[in-house]
């Protein structure tokens, strides 16, 4: 090999670990976008009711270039009035370098959010009473939080279910229904108490009650109406 081709091999050499060099320093900086992404994380966590690290973010509009600014950048992020901080929306960003206003730019992004939903362990028939065998709580990523999702196993646990469900299906309030403890038309014990005196007594249920709820119901002694307090199966009460 001549003196001239060992020249151009060495020139070439070093002009590509040259470049590699670069490419790895390149990668190895953080990027604009990921300085902001992490920027726009922490605002929307200190300005939402979400719990910290239960929020992802997705630019859907690019980022102008700062390279020609390195350093010394800080952002100030702004959000719309009434922001809900979930789903597709935009911030505006101001962005400074050393204190001095640099450009201001409005970024659209994509917030998801962590939530808790209940769903069924196993196939639930229409009409069945939840147990706690037969719900667990599922986290999933959302874009909006959807109408009447329940997230406490507490909340459907004892209720009835007015639909037939599959396994691993999201429960929501309008498929529930309060166990009706007292039927129409069924007798039922009225208790009267106000602390000092105590008065139980037979009455008829005008209307089905669950509990805590307040019904009609006829007192037999007197046919008239009053109205009572479910506090059990068949077992009502009057606060006097």
């Amino acid at each position: 090999m001549t003196k001239a081709c060992l020249k151009y091999l060495l020139v070439f050499l070093l002009v590509f670990m040259a470049v590699e060099r670069a490419a790895v320093y390149a990668c190895a900086a953080p990027s604009d976008e990921n300085q902001l992404v992490q920027h726009l994380k922490e605002y929307i966590e200190e300005n939402s009711l979400h719990h910290e690290d239960c929020v992802r973010i997705e630019l859907l509009s690019r980022i102008p270039s700062l390279e020609n600014d390195p350093g010394g950048l800080t952002w100030q992020i702004t959000g719309r009035p009434g922001e809900e901080y979930i789903g597709d929306t935009s911030f505006n960003v101001r962005i400074f370098k050393n204190g001095v206003f640099l450009k201001e730019e409005t970024i659209r992004v994509r917030i998801e959010v962590l939530r808790d939903f209940v769903v069924s362990l196993k196939a639930i028939g229409k009409s069945s009473i939840i147990t706690d065998e037969d719900v667990t709580v599922q986290k999933k990523w959302v874009r909006r939080i959807p109408a009447n999702s329940i997230s406490c196993v507490d909340e459907v646990t004892g209720k009835n279910i007015a639909v037939s469900l599959r396994p691993h299906a999201q429960i929501t309030r309008n498929m529930l229904r309060e166990v009706k403890t007292v039927r129409k038309g069924k007798m039922v014990q009225v208790v009267a108490d106000n602390g000092l005196m105590r008065i139980v007594m037979n009455g008829l249920a005008e209307e089905d009650g669950a509990d805590d709820t307040v019904i009609k119901v006829r007192n037999l002694n007197s046919n008239k109406i009053i109205y009572a307090r479910v506090v059990g199966p068949s077992r009502v009460q009057v606060d006097f």
